[in-house]
């Protein structure tokens, strides 16, 4: 079992190691028990835009989920998206540096509800997602509460 000191370590590693994170541009930052900060290095001309120029938001989304994730990943919990709801606030056509922040609502045996909050590099609100994780396994190196 990993201690408080050694768990933010061990998921940014893991997430480092995740292709589609590659990919997708997303990088976990902050870690606490049932608390996720994510950023995306948005680039809405080349990589993350649609035909309107400003983030896609399938690529908003994808930061939202992989924050809900992560949220379940720090209380042990191996979880996949049951369902999820997103609004969207504002977006950007600048290259820039996103922010999801995702917190725990509540833990049960087999679901998590997650929230998550989505802002530009100013810290303007850009989306607000709500979603239900099924847990499919847990891992034996995090505790529940830590």
């Amino acid at each position: 079992m990993l201690t408080a000191k050694e768990i933010p370590d061990w998921m940014v590693k893991k997430f480092e190691e995740n292709s589609f994170m590659k990919l997708a541009d997303v990088k976990l930052e902050k870690v606490k028990c049932g608390y996720c900060e994510l950023s995306m290095d948005a680039d809405p001309v080349h990589k993350h835009g649609n035909r309107y120029g400003v983030i896609h938001g399938g690529a908003l989304f994808t930061l939202a989920d992989t924050a809900m994730g992560a949220v379940g990943y720090s209380i042990g919990c191996k979880v996949v998206t049951l369902s999820s709801s997103i609004n969207f606030i504002s977006n950007s056509s600048a290259k820039e540096k996103v922010w999801a922040k995702a917190s725990l609502i509540h833990a049960g045996r087999s679901t998590i509800v997650t929230r998550v909050m989505i802002y530009d590099h100013t810290g303007k609100e850009m989306a607000d997602v709500t979603g239900t994780m099924f847990v499919i396994g847990h891992f034996d190196e995090i505790p529940k509460k830590w």
